[in-house]
């Protein structure tokens, strides 16, 4: 017999170190199997990261200092492959070679692209120069112009060899119509490709070596067209034709919505007013003009539901033939001329990739809507232009299109299931909730992916992003877009009036939102510069996020989480010079104050906004007080701005920084007390200058724009 009673104490639990290493082990082995097994479930998804490793590839080529030598980027691919040869049974190491691999292949292509790309490129200004060549592109802009892409045949005193293969002119002078094709010779002043104006800034340099530009300019006498419209190869004939619909559309609408529509047809948007394109950003409209995996949609899509249903009326024909797959190459012919006729961006090519895939996936009778045709896309852009990489159309358009897809294919998203059943006046209200839900969800997961991407190159986001899409979208969906589609089919017979007249009613209906939302208070959102470590880990928790399937997803949070605290961590410079030694800026705790001389005013602005401020002006008195000889700062070091000799040599005696733009000699920096001096010769040889102070406000370090570039083809004389 047991007796239990009622206040015996308990005996505490017995412990030692062999039971806690015990149940360690235990727990580490359930970890490892439960980490096994997740990685077993995932491997079905480990090609969607192909093209992260060819992305890395090309980002590690465009990092270098110098240009790699040739030989042995193909050596390091060729020994990656038998790597992944060898390997290739290896569990673990097989998949570690597979990276390798890709990173290799992406590395190669930039190279060999860099490479194939290469084209004389302007290394001085030309004043006046005479010009002649033949117009490969000729567009309208906003200030009632021209703006011209000219392949010259002659420029100035120029050798043939130096001749670049295409310069961008902007035509003030009031001439006649201009066309693709067409010869003509002018004076124009040409100027090299600019460069970055701060260390870490915009390199459209680099940008014009992929596009083949080699100059740009403005033309100081009317064009003389000397033989018209002489057909230079498809891509003048499609330039041509392009042209011919904008001017076209435009002629027929308002001055607001003409150019919108033009964009929308045909990708060509100089001649948008500069206020409609801000209201359109400031709303989070700017996707509009930028064709890309909507608008493909919507036109696609609409042609492939207007070929179904036409065949559709025919019994004969829907009963015994498989007019889906007829209507899907229908669609999918119409897409490839929509690739063609709106200019074939970046964005544009990766929208083509996926309809293309969506709808051979019709034809063949598989699924149609997968990452995997994301994953495609990418590989087919980033080893055809590896540069497109760099640029924000890329970036932005993948994480859109990347998040949304993933979103949507998640099972645990049961929103869209509500479509069953959804018949008479119920079934209307399902749809109308669905509609605007699903409109909610896309904005938000667009909106969020693409936000990182927008603060690092545009530095600014728009706060009401989300109410400008809800408003806005349905108009682009259900009129502008269809209505473009029928003025493509209708403008052979010059039947196309009503449907322009829709569309021009649908882009009223947008402008008006853009309008009114962006000049809500706080719409914009000022955002300054931060690095591409942090772009990187938020990119890559992103696509972690994104492209698994199990548990492992959540540990996308972790680089997600330390990019956002690493891009909080701003080390801006606390003092700029731009590459002519007329502008400066020095950083305080309410922003930056400036002295400008006759500085272009990209630099000022970009300045600006890299700083996390309004770039359309700056308060007032944010200025440096300057007099006819230069500008002194106390802030901090003692800087001074010389703008003459005379000036120089007092500065001497009192700034601890200098900057002159005028030359200094070497008998005057040897005499000078001042710890820094940049003159206007430094600013010619080495670029704008970043000057970075420590606490007690002594120089840290001094970046300038040709470390940061490095020399690489594209930057120009720095190879000579």
């Amino acid at each position: 017999m047991v007796v239990f009673q009622k206040n015996q104490p308990r005996r505490p639990p017995s412990w030692s170190w062999g039971d806690a290493k015990e149940r360690f082990l235990n727990i580490l082995k359930h970890l490892v199997g439960l980490w096994r097994t997740l990685c077993v479930r995932e491997q079905v998804n480990l090609g969607l990261w192909v093209p992260a490793g060819i992305a890395a590839g090309i980002a590690l080529y465009f990092s270098l200092p110098t240009e790699p030598y040739l030989g042995w980027s193909l050596v390091s691919f060729g020994g990656s492959a038998l790597g992944v040869y060898l390997v290739r049974h290896q569990g673990w190491l097989a998949i570690l070679a597979a990276t390798v691999f890709c990173a290799a292949l992406g590395f190669v292509a930039a190279q060999v692209r860099t490479m194939n790309v290469a084209a004389p490129v302007l290394q001085n200004e030309l004043r006046a120069a005479s010009l002649a060549g033949r117009v490969v592109e000729a567009s309208r802009n906003q200030e009632g112009g021209t703006t011209l892409l000219l392949a010259p045949s002659s420029i100035g005193g120029l050798a043939e060899n130096e001749l670049p293969g295409v310069v961008r002119l902007r035509v003030r002078q009031a001439h006649d119509p201009i066309w693709p094709g067409d010869r003509i010779e002018t004076r124009a002043m040409l100027w090299p490709p600019a460069e970055p104006v701060a260390p870490g800034a915009f390199d459209f340099a680099r940008q014009a070596w992929f596009r083949g530009l080699g100059g740009t300019g403005v033309t100081v006498s009317t064009p003389n067209v000397t033989a018209a419209q002489q057909m230079g190869g498809w891509r003048v004939a499609v330039a041509a034709l392009r042209e011919r619909v904008a001017r076209h559309v435009m002629d027929g609408m308002d001055a607001e919505e003409g150019p919108v529509a033009a964009a929308l047809m045909t990708g060509l948007r100089h001649a948008i007013d500069d206020d409609v394109e801000q209201d359109l950003r400031d709303a989070g409209l700017a996707h509009i003009l930028a064709i890309s995996g909507l608008h493909m949609a919507l036109f696609a899509g609409t042609l492939f539901w207007l070929v179904r249903t036409f065949l559709a009326l025919f019994p004969q024909l829907a009963l015994r033939y498989p007019i889906k797959k007829w209507a899907a190459m229908a669609a999918l012919l119409g897409a490839l001329a929509y690739l063609f006729l709106s200019g074939a961006s970046v964005a544009t090519q990766r929208a083509f990739i996926m309809a293309a895939l969506m709808f051979l996936a019709v034809l063949i009778d598989r699924p149609a809507f997968s990452l995997r045709n994301v994953a495609l896309a990418a590989i087919f852009v980033l080893l055809l232009r590896p540069e497109s990489l760099l640029e924000p159309g890329f970036q932005m358009s993948f994480a859109a299109v990347t998040a949304l897809v993933a979103v949507y294919q998640n099972r645990e998203l049961q929103l869209l299931r509500l479509r069953e059943n959804a018949t008479g006046l119920s079934g209307v209200v399902r749809l109308a909730v669905i509609y605007i839900v699903t409109l909610c969800i896309t904005s938000l997961v667009a909106g969020a992916a693409t936000a990182p991407f927008a603060a690092f190159h545009f530095n600014r986001m728009a706060a009401y992003g989300i109410v400008g899409n809800l408003a806005a979208m349905p108009l682009v969906g259900m009129l502008i877009m269809p209505s473009a589609l029928i003025a493509y089919l209708l403008m052979p017979f010059g039947l196309e009036g009503p449907a322009l007249w829709v569309m021009e009613l649908g882009l009223k209906g947008v402008i008006w939102v853009a309008n009114e939302v962006s000049h809500w208070g706080g719409a914009i959102v000022h955002i300054g510069s931060f690095s591409t470590t942090a772009l990187a880990l938020i990119s890559i928790g992103g696509l972690w996020l994104a492209l698994w399937q199990t548990k492992l997803r959540r540990l996308g949070c972790l680089p997600l989480a330390l990019g956002l605290l690493v891009a909080t961590l701003s080390d801006a410079p606390d003092i700029l010079v731009d590459g002519e030694a007329k502008l400066m800026a020095v950083k305080e705790a309410d922003g930056l104050y400036l002295w400008s001389g006759r500085a272009p005013r990209y630099a000022r602005e970009s300045w600006l906004r890299r700083n996390g401020e309004p770039a359309e002006s700056s308060p007032a008195g944010r200025n440096l007080p300057c007099d006819e000889l230069g500008c002194v700062t106390a802030a901090g070091p003692v800087v001074a701005v010389s703008r003459s000799s005379a000036a120089l040599n007092d500065d001497c005696q009192e700034a601890d920084i200098i900057i002159a733009s005028v030359p200094v000699r070497s008998r005057a920096r040897r005499s000078c007390n001042a710890t820094l001096i940049i003159d206007r010769f430094d600013v010619a040889r080495e670029g704008a200058h970043a000057i970075y102070l420590n606490e007690n406000g002594d120089i840290e370090r001094v970046e300038t724009v040709r470390d940061w570039r490095g020399v690489r083809p594209w930057t120009g004389s720095d190879l000579q």
